[in-house]
């Protein structure tokens, strides 16, 4: 089973800066994997899940994030 990885950007810009296409990959997902402050400035719904982690943990971060979507997420 395979599930979809989007990589949007979220910050360092204000929140009007953020394309129509990133805001409406956030709509559809379902899992963030991102630097704190950036997905702090998220408003999720109750079914979407934060994993935030330190702006240095790129490669776990994303290792967890590809593993999650082979999960068919």
């Amino acid at each position: 089973m395979s599930g979809r990885l989007t990589v949007i950007g979220l910050g360092p810009g204000n929140a009007d800066q953020v394309t129509p296409q990133a805001a409406n990959a956030v709509a559809e997902a379902s899992y963030f994997y991102g630097y704190k402050p950036y997905l702090d400035r998220l408003e999720l719904r109750p079914d979407q899940t934060r994993i935030a982690s330190d702006n240095r943990e790129e490669l776990a971060r994303s290792n967890e994030a590809l593993a999650k979507a082979a999960e068919g997420h």
